[in-house]
């Protein structure tokens, strides 16, 4: 399937601005801290839950437009990268962020298609 044929379906233009600035956190209890600077984001993730146990960081950056945004992680003690793609949830009693996220690792040649992960997660600001 081609992701982007569905762009012929959809609106035209940008969204009323969102501002995303702040401290995002997970149900895994994970950080997302967010710099906005028009529609580009900047910042650091800081994961609660990485291998042994411990938390890990990653530079984020990504895009926003409107209430939709996007982001991608580099790990810092990882050779990986995290992307999440959501937006803000209009009915939440607090401000939420619900996202589908894939993540990729290094992986042996030929194998590389077992080194994707998806899953969601739901941010509240905090």
């Amino acid at each position: 399937m081609r992701l982007e044929k569905s762009l012929s379906r959809i609106a035209k233009g940008t969204g009323a601005s969102i501002d995303f600035t702040g401290k995002w956190k997970n149900e895994l209890g994970s950080i997302a801290t967010i710099a906005q600077t028009g529609d580009v984001v900047s910042g650091q993730y800081c994961s609660a839950v990485s291998e042994g146990g411990s938390s890990t960081t990653g530079v984020l950056a990504g895009f926003v437009d409107g209430d939709l945004i996007s982001f991608v992680v580099h790990w810092d003690d990882f050779q990986a990268i995290t992307a999440w793609v959501g937006q803000l949830d209009p009915k939440a009693p607090t401000q939420t962020i619900n996202t589908l996220c894939q993540m990729t690792s290094q992986a042996p040649p030929g194998e590389e298609w077992a080194s994707i992960n998806a899953g969601a997660d739901y941010f509240v600001r905090v």
